[in-house]
């Protein structure tokens, strides 16, 4: 393993032990990864470069977004590479919180910080065997613009033994997942009041938190069930809901909107993207069997788990109406009514406007 994390910026010490939680995540994650030899990474690095810029360029188009911004780029990385990413911004979020977290909690320090550890090392390690594609947003000192990455083991794994299933070919599920990722970026790099918003949800979520010693301690005492349950998803809820508060499923009630619009965007995006390219290029790479391949991979697999076990099947259903959303405005009332929605954080459609996207119109046009 690479040096230890380091603790995020001033303060009393870390909230968590930051190389125990990514040796426990590297010990999930790194177990059944697949063998990949040199020259099939460099050739899928090399199609997902291409890929990328023809994306790029279609996703602009389709989305009206990003005039201005350089060319997209992204990263492949191993899960080990994922893993130390996503922990070093977790840290970076949570260590300037940790003398406020651990005296309003009233948690013994060590217990606390050796229980988020394992806590945070079984929910990593198990989110980097399924993660394809991420918009990384919220990187550490708030550094712009954020990072397209794509972790390559999974999708090898994917196209290996799952894609042939399904009838999809490896090239255009590719097409499929950056066509989404990219319209992340354009979300968060194009519309300059997303990135500060979403930063104050997660300020504000982070604020609630309550850290429940007596949960903590039995996350502790069994490191050795939990390990083994890690792997298939079993008991990751139990794990999550150690730091869940009712003020915070009542912040992430009052985002439901924003988490509606850019996921259902995505997948509109996807969609949008995939058709223009059929256009253009008859005999070219067809994407639009990826949905469908998308969808059964949920359905089937442990993501359908990983849905259950972090409590997400609601946030699943809200994203489905995002899209439906989205679908209906344009079909109703064209695209460029749509793109309203990116004028300024007061156009996100509330939960009921979701439900009745005519509304969310009536008020725009007020």
């Amino acid at each position: 393993m690479t040096d230890a994390i380091e603790p995020a910026g001033p303060g009393p010490g870390p909230l968590a032990d930051w190389e125990l939680a990514e040796r426990i995540a590297r010990l999930v994650a790194l177990r059944d990864q697949p063998k990949v030899s040199r020259a099939e990474v460099r050739h899928l690095r090399a199609e997902l470069d291409d890929t990328t810029a023809r994306a790029d360029a279609i996703v602009r188009e389709v989305t009206g977004l990003g005039a201005g911004l350089p060319p997209a780029g992204l990263r492949v990385v191993g899960r080990g590479a994922w893993l130390r990413g996503n922990l070093e911004s977790i840290a970076w979020l949570v260590d300037p919180l940790a003398e406020q977290l651990m005296d309003r909690s009233d948690v013994n320090r060590a217990l606390a910080r050796k229980g988020l550890a394992i806590q945070l090392g079984v929910v990593f390690g198990y989110l980097a065997t399924k993660v394809l594609g991420q918009y990384e947003v919220l990187l550490p000192d708030d550094a712009e613009p954020g990072r397209l990455t794509l972790v390559g083991p999974n999708l090898v794994e994917l196209e290996r033994g799952f894609l042939p299933e399904v009838g999809v070919t490896p090239a255009a599920f590719r097409t499929g997942v950056v066509l989404h990722e990219l319209a992340h970026r354009l979300q968060f790099e194009a519309v300059g009041w997303m990135r500060p918003t979403l930063r104050g949800i997660v300020a504000s979520y982070l604020s609630e938190t309550r850290l429940d010693a007596d949960r903590l301690r039995v996350i502790v005492d069994r490191l050795g069930d939990v390990l083994r349950s890690a792997r298939e998803g079993v008991g990751l809820r139990q794990l999550v809901e150690a730091v869940l508060t009712p003020a915070q499923r009542e912040l992430m009630d009052r985002a439901q909107g924003m988490m509606s619009l850019l996921e259902g965007h995505g997948n509109v995006v996807m969609d949008w993207g995939a058709q223009l390219l059929a256009e253009r290029d008859p005999d070219g790479v067809q994407v639009a069997g990826v949905r469908h391949a998308l969808n059964e991979r949920r359905r089937r697999g442990a993501d359908s788990v990983l849905f259950r076990v972090l409590g997400l099947s609601m946030k699943a259903r809200q994203y489905s109406q995002g899209e439906q959303f989205i679908l209906d405005i344009e079909r109703r009332h064209g695209r460029e009514m749509f793109n309203r929605v990116w004028d300024g954080p007061d156009r996100l459609p509330t939960p009921h406007e979701l439900e009745h996207p005519d509304r969310w119109v009536a008020r725009v046009l007020e």
